[in-house]
């Protein structure tokens, strides 16, 4: 096991609301040991020596007084992490996707907030080598490939709420079911490809569940789905981690937008597609753009994969008859070894950035 003496400190505002990337990796890397704090500032007065402050989501770094990404606040951001570096600490940022991709389209704030701190890291963290590919033509950093996981099995399921029971009933009753599970954004254009399911497929049950997170998204949702009630079902509420296994038991194909046009144009780069990675973690077919870190992540996995520029529109004709295997449950075993692997990849990282001070 590999050791190392300086503090690995996440920025995140963990344990109140914690990122289920960084809860997983604190389960499975105990040799990593990591640290959590909610901002930069807090840093300037820790005791004890310098450490790594790996970065995560950007976004909330950058925010001014009424809660807006501003231009002046990612320049304040990128003078703490140049204090802190040249304090001793070293800067690592997990990339999980270039820009934001929630609440407003990213605009100049965050493009000066993502490559200001790529000029300054000591490393970057991807979850595939597609992503790393286009960050080395952005920084002089080395980059470390740590791969991507899913949710662990942690207990065993509980009842789902009566919400939830009614979805999973009507699931279980469907031929095929196809289940959008996650954030409801405006970056995976849902109220459009909704239609085009509608107007493609005559069989297949669109089962879509998960939080509104661009305002205005589920009246959209709802205009999209009038007459069509009986095949495409809406719970428009957060989904608890533990009840996601019994949506994925229940469900026959796992759909995964992301659209690519204008601001969401990046994707097309870097991308980290925590539905489609979800998905893959339960054993569930995937429905996806043809985007590079998507095609890594679902090789020699059942998969759909449809031209980004074109849409979903062949996929679905197809879909009524598309004889999907069943799902295979990968269990608690499987995820856990993955986490811990990427637990190592990040230990070792970490001894690489001291080795090398």
């Amino acid at each position: 096991m590999i050791r190392h003496t300086r503090p690995w400190v996440i920025i995140t505002d963990y344990p109140t609301w914690p990122s289920p990337y960084f809860r997983e990796l604190h389960a499975h890397a105990p040799e990593l040991a990591p640290e959590f704090t909610p901002d930069l500032p807090a840093l300037h007065d820790r005791s004890g020596p310098p450490g790594v402050v790996n970065l995560h989501r950007l976004k909330r770094l950058y925010r001014g007084g009424d809660g807006m990404r501003t231009v002046a606040a990612a320049e304040v951001m990128l003078t703490h992490l140049r204090a802190l570096r040249e304090a001793g600490w070293k800067v690592a940022w997990t990339v999980h996707n270039l820009l934001p991709i929630d609440g407003a389209p990213p605009g100049e704030a965050d493009r000066i907030a993502a490559h200001g701190v790529l000029e300054l890291a000591d490393a970057v963290v991807t979850h595939t080598h597609a992503d790393a590919h286009h960050l080395a033509s952005l920084t002089q950093a080395p980059i470390t490939v740590a791969g991507w996981g899913g949710l662990t099995h942690r207990s065993t399921p509980r009842p789902p709420t009566v919400h939830l029971a009614g979805m999973v009933d009507r699931m279980r009753a469907a031929t095929p079911a196809v289940l959008v599970l996650g954030n409801l954004t405006d970056y995976k254009d849902l109220p459009a490809t909704t239609r085009v399911f509608l107007e493609q497929t005559w069989r297949a049950h669109l089962f879509i569940a998960g939080p509104e997170r661009t305002p205005g998204l589920v009246t959209d949702l709802e205009h999209s789905i009038i007459g069509h009630e009986e095949r495409v079902h809406l719970l428009a509420e957060r989904v608890e981690t533990q009840d996601v296994p019994t949506l994925y038991a229940a469900a026959d194909v796992a759909l995964c937008p992301y659209r690519t046009d204008g601001p969401w144009e990046f994707f097309t780069r870097v991308l980290h597609p925590s539905s489609v990675g979800t998905a893959l973690s339960f054993g569930v077919p995937v429905i996806a753009p043809d985007l590079p870190a998507i095609r890594e992540m679902t090789d020699a996995h059942p998969r759909l994969l449809y031209p980004p520029h074109e849409g979903p529109t062949t996929v679905f004709a197809a879909l009524d008859e598309h004889p999907f295997p069943a799902p295979v449950d990968r269990g608690r075993q499987q995820g856990t070894a993955r986490w811990r692997d990427i637990g190592a990849v990040y230990a070792h990282l970490a001894a690489e950035l001291w080795e090398n001070k």
